[in-house]
C-alpha cells in the first residue's frame, strides 16, 4: 500500500509521540536509580504521553483502514448479477 501525505503525517506524529513517551520513561527510571523517590510529576506526564501515543496510533490505523476500503474490489449482490 502506498502512503499518502496524511499517512506520512500521521506516521510522523506517532513517531514523535513514541519518542516522547520513551524519553519520559528513561527519565523516570534514571530518577529512581538516582534515589529520587518523588516521581509523581513525571508519572502524570508519562500517562499523558501514553494516551497521546495511543491516540496517534488509533488515528493512523483508522486512516489506513480507509485506504483498504477503497482498494477492495466491489462485490456484486445477487440482484446485480
Amino acid at each position: 500500500m502506498d502512503s499518502c501525505d496524511d499517512c506520512m503525517m500521521l506516521e510522523q506524529e506517532l513517531w514523535r509521540a513514541s519518542e516522547h513517551y520513551v524519553g519520559l520513561i528513561v527519565q523516570h527510571d534514571q530518577m529512581l536509580r538516582d534515589g529520587k523517590p518523588d516521581t509523581s510529576p513525571l508519572d502524570d506526564a508519562i500517562k499523558k504521553a501514553r494516551r497521546r501515543r495511543n491516540a496517534a496510533a488509533r488515528l493512523l490505523l483508522a486512516h489506513r483502514g480507509t485506504h483498504e476500503e477503497f482498494s477492495r474490489p466491489k462485490t456484486r449482490t445477487a440482484g446485480q448479477i
